[in-house]
């Protein structure tokens, strides 16, 4: 029967939008944007110990100037996956796993992007965190990841597209912007312009990642990522379940990740938009 059919049995346990919802539930948590600088780190959660050691193999490829800025570690990790790492279909995998099928051509979408970038920082000692904005929470027309870096020189988190080697500066302005500057000077009409770090990289359409970053954008900070913790996991059930269950056994058994909403209410973003609309007057 077409109904039990193996197509609709995956779409249910991978699509469904009441598991979109209760994954939200599970793991989402509100904190005001003022209040988040102390918030998200990767190395509150992990330390080089944690990660595996391809990272500190491939690391002596990347040329880092050890007493540079945060900001430039981080650009100059970000230019060696943007030259050395094609993309393409969501991975799933242990980071060990994900780093090599990477570098090998394989795949790789934004989120593993930002998870493997993740690692590099940490090793180098860039204070790091990791980002994510959704257009709205199910059958979202776009979904991306990204990063930010502490940068020393301007005393501030700066946001950095790790997939298309960008940050955001004001128009008119060379300082660049966190996530949140990104997201309220969006709400606020105001324009932000790309700075391309990667000289012989462009994305093939600026106008989906204007898209992508706009005001209509609800952005969210990925916080308590356990590097070895979930790799473990991945490591031991990747090979006897599909990625979605692996993923759902660390959501129900607490060892996941948390989204943590930091300009909108997402109890209030989870109600259908009539109920939105009244909540929100």
């Amino acid at each position: 029967m077409a109904f039990f059919s193996k197509e609709k049995i995956k779409w249910i346990f991978r699509r469904h939008p009441l598991l979109y919802y209760t994954r939200y539930l599970l793991l989402a948590k509100n904190n005001r944007a003022d209040k988040i600088d102390h918030l998200g780190g990767y190395a509150d959660t992990n330390t080089p110990s944690d990660i595996p050691q391809s990272y500190f193999e491939v690391n002596q490829k990347i040329e880092i100037e050890q007493d540079a800025d945060g900001l430039d570690k981080g650009m100059a990790i970000a230019r060696y996956l943007r030259k050395n790492v094609k993309g393409g279909r969501g991975l799933g995998y242990a980071s060990d796993k994900t780093l090599q099928m990477m570098l090998e051509g394989n795949g790789g979408v934004c989120s593993d992007f930002s998870q493997i970038f993740n690692n590099f920082c940490l090793i180098n000692g860039v204070r790091v965190k990791e980002w994510g904005c959704i257009d709205r929470f199910f059958d979202a027309r776009f979904a991306h990841t990204f990063n930010e870096v502490y940068s020393e020189k301007y005393g501030k988190w700066v946001a950095m597209d790790v997939q298309h080697c960008f940050c955001f500066v004001a128009e008119g302005d060379n300082v660049p912007l966190s996530g949140i500057e990104v997201f309220k000077r969006s709400r606020e009409g105001k324009s932000n312009t790309f700075y391309f770090f990667e000289p012989d990289y462009r994305p093939h359409s600026t106008e989906r990642l204007k898209n992508i970053y706009n005001a209509k954008a609800i952005p969210f900070l990925i916080i308590n990522y356990r590097n070895r913790e979930i790799d473990s996991y991945f490591n031991r059930f990747r090979g006897k379940f599909p990625v979605f269950v692996v993923s759902a056994m660390l959501i129900l058994l607490r060892k996941n990740f948390h989204f943590l909403f930091v300009m909108d209410n997402y109890k209030i973003k989870l109600l259908p938009k009539y109920f939105q609309d009244l909540a929100t007057k």
